[in-house]
């Protein structure tokens, strides 16, 4: 993908989701949050949209800005897809279902937090890939409607939220194989664990020649 970084490229699609759950549910103020082994990978989204929460910092000092930048605290991240696994919506729920029976009370309750990343191609066939590393689910409504002759799948939605990690303050990982310094690493071996911190960079290593 060498030289490709000053080319035009436009993303054009969607391809896999991946998930990953925390193995604590929580992350700490003293490591990286470990999880789980097994990463969940749906090829089922029919798009994703990506909201930032922006606060504006500016200073003015003789007559002039002097200071214009901006912070942001999350991303809310709004999936469409086609279904998801009933293991993966408990999961998210904080669920454990007994004799296929889950219940829901009015108590304050804290959902379980996970990491969720997606690959995009581009225009020429490569591809970017995220990682949010800190995300949990908002309550969102359902609709069950009746089957007629012109019934057609309907499109599912669910809202989360991308917070900053307790230990680090990332809110997302954004990997480029058109990037010059990816050096032959591809958005599939990106997405093979969470990346959420400088220090993991050493996880990501080119592709033997020839893909032995």
């Amino acid at each position: 993908m060498a030289g490709k970084a000053k080319e035009l490229l436009y993303p054009v699609g969607v391809e896999s989701l991946f998930i990953a759950f925390m193995t604590e549910n929580k992350d700490s103020r003293d490591a990286l949050p470990t999880y789980d082994t097994e990463i969940y990978q749906l090829d089922n989204i029919v798009s994703i949209g990506i909201a930032g929460n922006p606060t504006t910092v500016q200073k003015w000092a003789s007559n002039k800005m002097f200071v214009n930048a901006f912070k942001n605290s999350k991303f809310t991240l709004n999936l469409t897809h086609v279904a998801l696994p009933q293991e993966v919506k408990d999961k998210m729920d904080g669920i454990t279902a007994e004799k296929g029976v889950a219940f829901g009370t009015s108590k304050v309750k804290e959902y379980p937090m996970f990491a969720l990343g997606f690959i995009a191609p581009l225009s020429d066939g490569s591809r970017i890939a995220r990682w949010y590393p800190r995300v949990q689910k908002t309550m969102t409504e359902e609709t069950f409607e009746t089957v007629t002759d012109e019934a057609d799948v309907k499109d599912l939605s669910n809202v989360f939220e991308a917070t900053p990690l307790l230990y680090n303050d990332v809110t997302v990982a954004d990997f480029s194989e058109v990037r010059d310094s990816a050096l032959g690493i591809t958005a599939e071996q990106f997405m093979e664990q969470v990346i959420a911190d400088e220090s993991q960079l050493a996880l990501l290593s080119a592709a033997p020649a020839g893909g032995e």
